[in-house]
């Protein structure tokens, strides 16, 4: 007979609970799923790489590299020739300035 109470007591709590009322600040839409991925890989949007100001350097092209005080130049940066051998990685925040062989400024870019 005390099997029949609880059961009782459950089914009523449970009925209790289920007309329980919204709080008016939760929202009415519903909000969107989470999804789970299980392959490991997250997408996730690609941060914004800082540029470098090539845009405010392109003054020095025509000029010869002797005479561009390298000191005010924005940090990383490189200084190479159309003859020189440089690594090929790209870096978006690196100045680099290309002179011809002769020693003049060519080409500003960022990379």
């Amino acid at each position: 007979m005390t099997g029949v109470k609880w059961i009782i007591i459950v089914a009523g709590l449970a009925l209790a609970s289920a007309c329980a009322t919204v709080p008016a600040d939760t929202p009415t839409q519903p909000a969107e799923p989470n999804v789970v991925d299980r392959t490991g890989e997250v997408e996730r949007p690609a941060p914004e790489a800082p540029q470098c100001a090539a845009e405010a350097y392109q003054v020095l092209v025509g000029q010869r590299i002797g005479e561009v005080y390298t000191e005010s130049l924005p940090v990383p940066h490189r200084i190479y020739s159309t003859t020189d051998m440089v690594t090929m990685d790209y870096r978006p925040e690196r100045l680099n300035i290309v002179t011809s062989p002769e020693g003049e400024v060519v080409e500003v870019k960022c990379g």
